[in-house]
Order: C-alpha cells, then sequence, then structure tokens
C-alpha cells in the first residue's frame, strides 16, 4: 500500500494548491477569450465570423471527449510527469495558435490544446487530492478551484482590452506567465511519482465515451447557433442512445473502463455529481446572461458591462478566507442547500437591475452573487472527494471533470436557447427576454439545492471540519 504524501505546512499545500491553479487558469481563460477576438481573427483570415466558431466547438468537443482518457495516463505514466508535460505542451501550442495563419491551421492546434487541457485539469486535481491531507482538503481545493472561477469571467473582459489595443494574437500570449510560473512550482512541491497498479487501456470503452460526449458537446452548440447539416445532427442524436447503451454493456465486463460509473453508487460522490452539476448549471448561465443584459439590453460597452461582470471574481478572491469557516460552522448539508437557495434569490435580484438601477446597488447585489458562486462551487468540488477511497481517486477525477466540463457548456447553450425561445415566443424586447431568462435560472439554482437534501448533517465532517461533530467524535 503506497502512503499519501503529505506536505509540511498549510502554507506548503496553499502555494501548491496555487501552483497548480494556474493550469485551471490557463484553461478557464482559453475557453473564453477567444469568444472576444472572433471578429478580429474573422477579418484577418478574410472569412465570415460564424466560421471561427469552428475553432471554439472543436475545443470544447475535444475537450470532453478526452478527459475520460486521463485517469489511464495518470497511472500508466505518473500523474506529475503528465500534468508537467501537459502544462508545458498547453503553452507551446497556445504559441502555436496565436501564429495560425489560416483557418485550419488555427483549428489543429485548438484541437491539440485541448488534448493537453483535458489531461492538465483532471490531474492536476488528481494530484491535490492525493497530497492533502483530509481535514485540508477544503481549503487546498478553494484555493486551486480560484482561477477555474476567475477565468471564464475574466476571459472577455482581457479578451476585449488585448484586441482592442493589441491584435488577437495576444489572446494566446497572455495566460503564458501565469503557466510558466505554475509549471516551475509544481515541479519543485509535487512529490515524486509512485508506482501503482498498471491495467491496459479501455480502447473500446474510450471510443464510446469519446463518441457519446463529442457529440453531445456538438448537440450543444447546435442549441446555440446551428452551423452542422440536419443530416449530420440527426446521426449524432441517434449515436448518443447508442454509445450510451454499447459502454453501460461493455463497462461491466472491464475491471478499469475509461469512465467508472459505479463511482455514482457512493452516496457523496453521486450528489455532489449531480446536484453540483445542476447549480453549476445555474451559477455559470447568470454571468453569461447578466453580460447580455448589459450590452444589448442596456447598451452598455464591452469594457464596461466587462468589468461589472469581474466583479464576480473579485468576490471570489475578496471572500476566499471566509469560505473555510462557513464549510466548518455548518458543514456540507447546511452550506449547500442554504448557499443555493441564497443564490437563487440573488439571481433573481439580478433579474430586476434595470438600466436605471444605482450603480453600486448593481455591484453590491453582484458581489454577493459571485461569493456565493465561489463557496457553490469549492464546496461541491470537495464534496465529490470527501469520501473517496485512494485506489478510485484517478477514476473520480475523470468522472468529475466529465461531470463539470458538459455543465459549463450546457450552461452557455442553455442561456442563448432561453433568451431565442422567449424571443420567438412574443417577447420582443431584449431586455425582457433577458429578464425571464435570468428568472429562470434562479428556479434552476434553486432547484439544485433540493438535491442536497439527500445529504446528512455529518457527512463529510472530517474534511469539512464541521464543529459540531469533530468536537462529538
Amino acid at each position: 500500500m503506497v502512503s499519501k504524501p503529505h506536505l509540511s505546512g498549510e502554507g506548503s499545500l496553499m502555494l501548491l494548491s496555487l501552483s497548480i491553479s494556474a493550469a485551471f487558469l490557463m484553461e478557464g481563460l482559453d475557453s473564453t477569450i477567444m469568444v472576444s477576438a472572433i471578429p478580429a481573427i474573422a477579418t484577418d483570415f478574410g472569412i465570415e465570423p460564424l466560421r471561427i466558431n469552428l475553432a471554439l466547438s472543436i475545443y470544447l468537443m475535444t475537450l470532453a471527449a478526452v478527459i475520460p482518457a486521463s485517469a489511464w495516463m495518470a497511472d500508466r505514466f505518473g500523474a506529475k510527469r503528465v500534468f508537467l508535460w501537459a502544462m508545458a505542451a498547453f503553452m507551446l501550442l497556445s504559441i502555436g495558435a496565436a501564429m495560425a495563419q489560416n483557418l485550419t491551421t488555427l483549428v489543429v492546434m485548438r484541437a491539440l490544446q485541448a488534448v493537453a487541457g483535458a489531461l492538465m485539469t483532471p490531474i492536476g486535481r488528481l494530484l491535490l487530492i492525493r497530497a492533502a491531507p483530509k481535514d485540508q482538503l477544503a481549503s487546498a481545493i478553494a484555493w486551486m478551484s480560484t482561477p477555474a472561477l476567475i477565468g471564464p469571467v475574466l476571459g472577455p473582459l482581457i479578451g476585449g482590452y488585448v484586441v482592442t489595443y493589441l491584435s488577437w494574437h495576444w489572446i494566446f500570449f497572455v495566460k503564458i506567465p501565469f503557466g510558466v510560473a505554475g509549471l516551475v512550482l509544481a515541479a519543485r512541491l509535487l512529490p515524486p511519482d509512485t508506482v501503482g497498479e498498471r491495467y491496459n487501456f479501455d480502447l473500446q470503452g474510450f471510443v464510446y465515451c469519446a463518441a457519446f460526449l463529442g457529440a453531445t458537446q456538438m448537440l450543444l452548440e447546435q442549441l446555440v447557433h446551428v452551423f452542422l447539416p440536419m443530416p449530420v445532427i440527426m446521426a449524432m442524436l441517434a449515436a448518443l442512445p447508442i454509445c450510451a447503451l454499447s459502454y453501460a454493456r461493455h463497462m461491466r465486463t472491464r475491471a478499469a473502463p475509461v469512465l467508472d460509473l459505479t463511482l455514482l453508487k457512493l452516496r457523496l460522490f453521486r450528489i455532489g455529481f449531480f446536484g453540483g452539476g445542476l447549480s453549476r448549471l445555474g451559477f455559470n448561465t447568470l454571468p453569461f446572461l447578466f453580460q447580455l443584459q448589459l450590452q444589448i439590453g442596456f447598451g452598455w460597452s464591452a469594457a464596461d458591462a466587462g468589468w461589472i461582470v469581474f466583479i464576480v471574481a473579485a468576490s471570489a478572491i475578496a471572500l476566499k478566507p471566509m469560505m473555510r469557516r462557513v464549510l466548518a460552522q455548518l458543514g456540507f448539508k447546511m452550506t449547500l442547500l442554504g448557499n443555493a437557495m441564497l443564490g437563487a434569490v440573488t439571481i433573481a435580484l439580478i433579474g430586476f437591475i434595470k438600466p436605471d438601477t444605482p450603480i453600486a446597488l448593481t455591484i453590491c447585489v453582484v458581489f454577493l452573487f459571485g461569493a456565493m458562486r465561489s463557496l457553490q462551487f469549492n464546496t461541491t468540488n470537495t464534496l465529490l472527494f470527501a469520501d473517496i477511497p485512494r485506489a478510485r481517486q484517478s477514476a473520480s477525477t475523470s468522472l468529475g471533470g466529465v461531470g463539470q466540463q458538459l455543465s459549463m457548456g450546457l450552461g452557455i447553450s442553455v442561456a442563448a436557447v432561453l433568451v431565442a425561445q422567449l424571443q420567438d415566443m412574443g417577447i420582443n424586447v431584449p431586455a425582457h427576454a433577458i429578464s425571464v431568462s435570468i428568472f429562470i435560472t434562479a428556479a434552476l439554482t434553486a432547484v439544485s439545492g433540493l438535491i442536497f437534501l439527500g445529504l446528512k448533517h455529518a457527512d463529510g465532517a472530517d474534511v469539512s471540519r464541521h464543529r459540531a461533530y469533530i468536537a462529538g467524535s
């Protein structure tokens, strides 16, 4: 039995968490920063802007499809080694994307970037789970998760300024310094790889999962804007149940399937997976909708709207020390249930914001939402791994990563579809359609809170340090 590596001191663990978080920051920025540059890239390549969406869609599709392979890569070649190589490859491929002279090259570079990203973030999470003592896991994940919350919100703001004052090529360079710093620190702080169990790669299962996840991500993109011919869309729809049923049969014959769905039999993981996925959908949809509201509904500039939405990220940083205290005081059940309900109320309040709402009031409500979003994400991420045996940690990070990736993609798609459908139903004023969409998002967030009723007050007390149960144990 391989002993779990422990870091000396909470300060060292925090530094390791931040070094690993550089991977999450790069991946989070990369998934959104390119949106601001679409018109500039299209002009440079001499093509229609909508064709640039292929680079975005291929990136998301490849990311979702390759994540299931991360667990085997970590166990076969060593988690630390694969993580460091993936970070280095991600940065080199970012430089390659910046140097692209045509759409084909850009799409290829983005697809290869996604392969590196699909290995980088799940394995980074795995390394932190292995390194952190249980009573420090919540704190470590909170520090590691902050960039994952900031990146998608910060991306459009940075992208807008970069494209306006520099050139679109720089959107791929701005994340490199963070990556280099994280790579150097992680190489020094991560414990050496240990020899784990060797097993054959589940290629057949990987093909089923990759086809299912890739098709799912592409179909989500069609909800926002249809760019594939209808026969292709119908083929992907038909492929979903075929791949799902084929994988379900195949998984029963494998000792180490590429995605271990039996993890869903573990109660805490199951609640964290489904409850966290639904709450992540709601909390990720709001920033996208509110940016639309400020720009399309209220007529703000992209830069001004970006600064308001950036407050969501700023609050996650400012209130980070409070997060662990809340979890210790209330435990997983009350934190996740109560925060989901309060988050739903806050999202609804944002839906009532009008062009003449005092800016100070708007900032206060958005700041409150950002704090709740951060608390919910950090806590659900911790709950996922609160009771996972060491032998199944690799598998849990793969399945958890797939769930998070799909919920993020679904959140943006749901936001865009809600607005479009409400306008088709007769709500012609964009600001009104977006407000109604925000109210629906609030309802979805409240529903996610009900899933956490399945938790017990003592669940995960050794991870949350829930005082009432630690004292009584």
